[in-house]
Protein backbone atom coordinates (compact mmCIF):
# COMPACT_ATOMS: atom_id res chain seq x y z
CA UNK A 1 0.00 0.00 0.00
CA UNK A 2 3.03 2.31 0.98
CA UNK A 3 4.03 1.44 -2.34
CA UNK A 4 1.06 2.47 -4.58
CA UNK A 5 0.31 5.67 -2.36
CA UNK A 6 4.41 7.18 -3.38
CA UNK A 7 3.73 5.96 -7.02
CA UNK A 8 0.40 8.12 -7.04
CA UNK A 9 2.27 11.09 -4.81
CA UNK A 10 4.95 10.87 -7.66
CA UNK A 11 3.17 10.39 -11.04
CA UNK A 12 -0.16 12.81 -10.03
CA UNK A 13 0.53 15.95 -11.18
CA UNK A 14 2.53 15.08 -14.32
CA UNK A 15 -0.68 12.71 -15.19
CA UNK A 16 -2.98 15.87 -14.20
CA UNK A 17 -1.32 18.19 -16.28
CA UNK A 18 -1.07 15.87 -19.39
CA UNK A 19 -4.75 14.93 -18.69
CA UNK A 20 -5.60 18.67 -18.81
CA UNK A 21 -3.98 19.77 -21.46
CA UNK A 22 -4.72 16.95 -23.23
CA UNK A 23 -8.53 17.64 -23.07
CA UNK A 24 -7.82 21.50 -23.80
CA UNK A 25 -6.23 20.86 -26.78
CA UNK A 26 -9.02 18.57 -28.24
CA UNK A 27 -11.51 20.91 -27.41
CA UNK A 28 -9.71 23.65 -29.44
CA UNK A 29 -9.59 20.93 -32.71
CA UNK A 30 -5.54 19.94 -32.08
CA UNK A 31 -3.66 17.81 -29.94
CA UNK A 32 -1.28 17.36 -27.06
CA UNK A 33 1.22 15.25 -29.81
CA UNK A 34 0.58 16.01 -33.37
CA UNK A 35 3.86 14.27 -34.69
CA UNK A 36 7.54 13.66 -34.21
CA UNK A 37 8.40 17.47 -34.18
CA UNK A 38 6.46 17.68 -30.86
CA UNK A 39 8.32 14.78 -29.70
CA UNK A 40 11.18 16.41 -30.40
CA UNK A 41 10.38 19.70 -28.86
CA UNK A 42 8.92 18.00 -25.54
CA UNK A 43 12.13 16.46 -24.78
CA UNK A 44 14.41 19.10 -25.68
CA UNK A 45 12.19 22.18 -23.49
CA UNK A 46 12.53 19.02 -20.99
CA UNK A 47 16.33 18.73 -20.83
CA UNK A 48 16.48 22.64 -20.88
CA UNK A 49 14.27 23.13 -17.99
CA UNK A 50 15.74 19.98 -16.00
CA UNK A 51 19.23 21.52 -15.81
CA UNK A 52 18.06 25.02 -15.34
CA UNK A 53 15.82 23.45 -12.46
CA UNK A 54 18.49 21.38 -10.48
CA UNK A 55 21.05 24.59 -10.76
CA UNK A 56 18.35 26.60 -9.16
CA UNK A 57 17.42 24.27 -6.40
CA UNK A 58 21.09 24.31 -5.25
CA UNK A 59 21.03 27.38 -3.71
CA UNK A 60 17.01 28.15 -3.29
CA UNK A 61 16.92 25.20 -1.26
CA UNK A 62 19.65 26.96 1.20
CA UNK A 63 17.83 29.96 0.91
CA UNK A 64 20.26 31.73 -1.80
CA UNK A 65 18.55 33.41 -4.00
CA UNK A 66 20.69 34.41 -7.22
CA UNK A 67 19.88 36.76 -9.84
CA UNK A 68 22.79 36.13 -12.11
CA UNK A 69 21.27 32.75 -13.42
CA UNK A 70 20.69 34.01 -16.71
CA UNK A 71 23.71 35.89 -17.47
CA UNK A 72 25.85 33.00 -16.11
CA UNK A 73 24.22 30.45 -18.61
CA UNK A 74 24.18 33.00 -21.64
CA UNK A 75 28.38 33.49 -20.96
CA UNK A 76 28.71 29.86 -21.03
CA UNK A 77 26.47 29.23 -24.14
CA UNK A 78 28.03 31.95 -26.11
CA UNK A 79 31.73 31.05 -25.56
CA UNK A 80 31.22 27.09 -25.80
CA UNK A 81 29.43 28.57 -29.24
CA UNK A 82 32.27 30.08 -30.43
CA UNK A 83 34.48 28.05 -29.25
CA UNK A 84 33.10 24.78 -30.80
CA UNK A 85 32.31 26.53 -33.59
CA UNK A 86 35.84 27.94 -34.31
CA UNK A 87 37.16 24.45 -33.56
CA UNK A 88 34.65 22.17 -35.10
CA UNK A 89 34.23 20.60 -31.96
CA UNK A 90 30.85 20.45 -32.44
CA UNK A 91 27.98 20.30 -30.25
CA UNK A 92 29.40 18.04 -27.56
CA UNK A 93 32.64 20.02 -27.30
CA UNK A 94 30.45 23.37 -26.94
CA UNK A 95 28.33 21.63 -23.94
CA UNK A 96 31.63 20.85 -22.36
CA UNK A 97 33.31 24.56 -22.78
CA UNK A 98 29.84 26.11 -21.87
CA UNK A 99 29.84 24.32 -18.56
CA UNK A 100 33.49 24.58 -17.75
CA UNK A 101 33.18 28.61 -18.22
CA UNK A 102 29.32 28.50 -16.43
CA UNK A 103 30.98 26.20 -13.63
CA UNK A 104 33.94 28.81 -13.39
CA UNK A 105 31.55 31.98 -13.27
CA UNK A 106 29.65 30.38 -10.79
CA UNK A 107 32.54 29.78 -8.60
CA UNK A 108 33.51 33.25 -8.76
CA UNK A 109 29.87 34.40 -7.70
CA UNK A 110 30.66 31.94 -4.57
CA UNK A 111 34.04 33.14 -3.97
CA UNK A 112 32.48 37.26 -3.60
CA UNK A 113 29.46 36.04 -1.24
CA UNK A 114 31.94 33.67 1.24
CA UNK A 115 34.05 36.96 0.82
CA UNK A 116 31.86 40.19 0.70
CA UNK A 117 29.54 38.17 2.89
CA UNK A 118 26.74 40.65 1.39
CA UNK A 119 23.36 39.11 0.67
CA UNK A 120 22.66 37.04 -2.26
CA UNK A 121 20.77 38.78 -3.89
CA UNK A 122 22.95 41.65 -3.96
CA UNK A 123 25.38 39.53 -5.19
CA UNK A 124 23.88 38.21 -7.72
CA UNK A 125 22.53 41.65 -9.18
CA UNK A 126 26.10 42.92 -9.00
CA UNK A 127 27.70 39.89 -10.73
CA UNK A 128 24.90 39.56 -13.30
CA UNK A 129 25.55 43.11 -14.82
CA UNK A 130 29.81 41.95 -14.73
CA UNK A 131 28.96 39.19 -16.73
CA UNK A 132 26.50 40.80 -19.26
CA UNK A 133 28.98 43.19 -19.85
CA UNK A 134 31.46 40.33 -20.48
CA UNK A 135 29.08 38.92 -22.32
CA UNK A 136 29.26 42.70 -24.83
CA UNK A 137 32.94 41.94 -24.93
CA UNK A 138 33.59 38.63 -26.36
CA UNK A 139 30.60 39.30 -28.30
CA UNK A 140 32.03 42.94 -29.94
CA UNK A 141 29.15 44.61 -28.75
CA UNK A 142 26.30 41.98 -28.19
CA UNK A 143 26.83 41.09 -31.84
CA UNK A 144 24.98 37.49 -32.88
CA UNK A 145 26.74 34.48 -32.22
CA UNK A 146 25.67 31.81 -34.82
CA UNK A 147 26.34 28.28 -36.03
CA UNK A 148 26.29 29.71 -40.04
CA UNK A 149 25.26 26.63 -42.28
CA UNK A 150 26.01 23.86 -39.68
CA UNK A 151 22.99 22.19 -38.26
CA UNK A 152 24.17 19.96 -36.82
CA UNK A 153 23.79 21.89 -33.42
CA UNK A 154 20.04 22.34 -33.97
CA UNK A 155 19.70 18.92 -34.55
CA UNK A 156 21.63 18.46 -31.39
CA UNK A 157 19.41 20.01 -30.09
CA UNK A 158 16.08 18.26 -30.96
CA UNK A 159 17.25 14.90 -30.66
CA UNK A 160 15.21 12.88 -28.17
CA UNK A 161 17.92 10.65 -27.54
CA UNK A 162 20.65 13.06 -27.06
CA UNK A 163 18.83 15.39 -24.74
CA UNK A 164 17.97 11.57 -22.51
CA UNK A 165 21.42 10.96 -22.32
CA UNK A 166 21.97 14.74 -20.98
CA UNK A 167 19.10 14.52 -18.65
CA UNK A 168 20.64 11.15 -17.78
CA UNK A 169 24.02 12.66 -16.55
CA UNK A 170 22.27 15.61 -15.03
CA UNK A 171 20.67 13.31 -12.75
CA UNK A 172 23.13 10.92 -12.15
CA UNK A 173 25.42 13.92 -11.15
CA UNK A 174 22.89 15.12 -8.72
CA UNK A 175 22.04 12.02 -7.07
CA UNK A 176 25.37 10.87 -6.42
CA UNK A 177 26.66 14.34 -5.23
CA UNK A 178 24.12 15.24 -2.89
CA UNK A 179 23.38 11.65 -1.64
CA UNK A 180 27.05 10.12 -1.62
CA UNK A 181 29.48 12.46 -0.96
CA UNK A 182 30.53 14.44 2.24
CA UNK A 183 29.67 17.91 0.27
CA UNK A 184 26.16 16.06 0.25
CA UNK A 185 25.71 15.50 3.85
CA UNK A 186 26.92 18.70 4.77
CA UNK A 187 24.23 20.10 2.36
CA UNK A 188 21.75 18.44 4.16
CA UNK A 189 23.29 18.77 7.20
CA UNK A 190 23.15 22.98 6.65
CA UNK A 191 19.68 22.92 5.15
CA UNK A 192 18.10 21.58 8.35
CA UNK A 193 20.32 23.31 11.19
CA UNK A 194 22.93 25.88 10.18
CA UNK A 195 24.46 26.86 13.60
CA UNK A 196 24.87 22.97 14.73
CA UNK A 197 26.05 22.26 11.74
CA UNK A 198 28.84 24.81 11.89
CA UNK A 199 29.44 24.12 15.23
CA UNK A 200 29.79 20.14 14.61
CA UNK A 201 32.41 21.45 12.08
CA UNK A 202 30.73 21.61 8.79
CA UNK A 203 32.54 23.97 6.55
CA UNK A 204 30.04 26.57 5.57
CA UNK A 205 31.83 28.64 2.88
CA UNK A 206 33.37 26.04 0.86
CA UNK A 207 29.77 23.87 0.74
CA UNK A 208 28.68 27.44 -0.11
CA UNK A 209 31.09 27.99 -3.06
CA UNK A 210 30.73 24.02 -4.51
CA UNK A 211 27.06 24.84 -4.49
CA UNK A 212 27.44 28.05 -6.67
CA UNK A 213 30.22 26.01 -8.74
CA UNK A 214 28.28 22.99 -9.30
CA UNK A 215 24.89 25.43 -10.14
CA UNK A 216 26.95 27.24 -12.62
CA UNK A 217 28.33 23.49 -14.34
CA UNK A 218 24.40 23.00 -14.87
CA UNK A 219 23.42 26.44 -16.31
CA UNK A 220 26.28 26.27 -19.03
CA UNK A 221 24.83 23.25 -20.07
CA UNK A 222 21.37 24.17 -19.99
CA UNK A 223 23.16 27.87 -21.95
CA UNK A 224 24.52 25.22 -24.77
CA UNK A 225 21.16 23.51 -24.87
CA UNK A 226 19.17 26.86 -25.45
CA UNK A 227 21.47 28.76 -28.04
CA UNK A 228 21.63 25.13 -30.15
CA UNK A 229 18.04 25.17 -29.75
CA UNK A 230 17.80 28.73 -31.79
CA UNK A 231 20.90 27.59 -33.81
CA UNK A 232 22.22 30.87 -32.31
CA UNK A 233 21.62 33.64 -30.51
CA UNK A 234 21.82 37.46 -30.03
CA UNK A 235 23.04 38.59 -26.30
CA UNK A 236 20.93 41.22 -24.77
CA UNK A 237 22.21 43.06 -21.82
CA UNK A 238 20.77 45.41 -19.28
CA UNK A 239 19.41 42.92 -16.50
CA UNK A 240 17.47 41.37 -19.16
CA UNK A 241 19.29 37.94 -18.74
CA UNK A 242 17.38 38.27 -15.35
CA UNK A 243 14.25 36.39 -16.51
CA UNK A 244 15.59 33.22 -17.56
CA UNK A 245 15.95 31.64 -14.15
CA UNK A 246 11.60 31.94 -13.62
CA UNK A 247 11.14 29.65 -16.50
CA UNK A 248 11.90 27.01 -13.77
CA UNK A 249 9.81 28.35 -11.08
CA UNK A 250 6.84 26.68 -11.73
CA UNK A 251 8.44 22.77 -11.71
CA UNK A 252 10.55 23.54 -8.49
CA UNK A 253 7.29 24.16 -6.61
CA UNK A 254 5.29 21.11 -8.61
CA UNK A 255 8.17 18.98 -6.96
CA UNK A 256 7.98 20.53 -3.00
CA UNK A 257 4.57 18.21 -3.47
CA UNK A 258 6.03 15.46 -5.38
CA UNK A 259 9.12 15.65 -2.53
CA UNK A 260 7.09 14.22 -0.01
CA UNK A 261 7.15 10.48 -1.67
CA UNK A 262 11.21 10.65 -3.07
CA UNK A 263 14.15 12.42 -3.03
CA UNK A 264 14.76 15.85 -4.32
CA UNK A 265 16.31 14.90 -8.07
CA UNK A 266 13.14 12.64 -9.22
CA UNK A 267 10.78 15.22 -7.55
CA UNK A 268 12.27 18.21 -9.54
CA UNK A 269 12.06 15.51 -12.83
CA UNK A 270 8.68 14.81 -12.28
CA UNK A 271 8.16 18.36 -11.60
CA UNK A 272 9.73 19.27 -14.84
CA UNK A 273 7.67 17.07 -17.25
CA UNK A 274 4.26 18.39 -15.30
CA UNK A 275 5.48 21.75 -16.60
CA UNK A 276 6.58 20.78 -20.28
CA UNK A 277 3.61 19.27 -20.60
CA UNK A 278 1.69 22.81 -19.85
CA UNK A 279 4.30 24.50 -22.01
CA UNK A 280 3.24 21.90 -24.97
CA UNK A 281 -0.41 22.19 -24.76
CA UNK A 282 -0.43 26.02 -24.82
CA UNK A 283 1.89 25.91 -27.90
CA UNK A 284 -0.27 23.56 -29.30
CA UNK A 285 -3.34 25.83 -28.38
CA UNK A 286 -1.81 29.18 -29.41
CA UNK A 287 -1.10 27.36 -33.23
CA UNK A 288 -5.03 27.06 -33.77
CA UNK A 289 -6.80 30.18 -31.49
CA UNK A 290 -4.52 33.16 -32.39
CA UNK A 291 -6.03 35.29 -29.33
CA UNK A 292 -3.90 32.77 -27.39
CA UNK A 293 -1.00 34.99 -27.48
CA UNK A 294 2.34 34.50 -25.13
CA UNK A 295 0.99 37.16 -22.60
CA UNK A 296 -2.43 35.07 -22.15
CA UNK A 297 0.29 31.95 -21.61
CA UNK A 298 2.55 34.31 -19.30
CA UNK A 299 -1.10 35.34 -16.74
CA UNK A 300 -2.22 31.28 -17.32
CA UNK A 301 0.79 30.48 -16.28
CA UNK A 302 1.18 32.99 -13.34
CA UNK A 303 -2.17 31.63 -11.91
CA UNK A 304 -1.51 27.85 -11.61
CA UNK A 305 1.78 29.20 -9.77
CA UNK A 306 -0.51 31.05 -7.39
CA UNK A 307 -3.30 28.24 -7.08
CA UNK A 308 -0.51 25.69 -6.04
CA UNK A 309 0.95 27.79 -3.77
CA UNK A 310 -2.49 28.44 -1.95
CA UNK A 311 -2.70 24.73 -1.91
CA UNK A 312 1.07 24.08 -0.58
CA UNK A 313 0.61 26.34 2.11
CA UNK A 314 -2.93 25.41 3.29
CA UNK A 315 -1.91 21.76 2.37
CA UNK A 316 -2.60 20.99 6.14
CA UNK A 317 -5.60 22.41 6.53
CA UNK A 318 -7.38 20.50 3.65
CA UNK A 319 -5.87 17.20 4.74
CA UNK A 320 -7.48 17.88 8.05
CA UNK A 321 -10.44 18.33 6.63
CA UNK A 322 -10.80 15.46 3.88
CA UNK A 323 -9.86 13.59 6.94
CA UNK A 324 -13.20 14.98 9.22
CA UNK A 325 -15.67 14.90 6.54
CA UNK A 326 -14.11 10.85 5.49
Amino acid sequence: MRYIKKTVGITVIPLLCFVVTGVVCELVGTSLFTGFSTVQLFFRGLAYVLLLSFGVSINLHTGRFDFSTGATMLIGGVIGAQVAYASGGGPVVMILVSSAVSAAVGCIVGLLYVILRLPPMIIGLGMTLVTEGMIAVVTDGCKPVSFGSDDSYYRFAVNPSAMLVVMLLALVLMTVVFHFTKFGYDYRALQTGQAISVNAGVNENSNAIICYTLAGLLFGAAGAISVCSTNGVTPTINFSTIASMFACFLPLFFSQFINKFCNKQIAVLMGCVAYEFIQIGFGQISSVRAFFTADVYKVVEAAVLVLFLIYLNNEGFILRKRKKYA
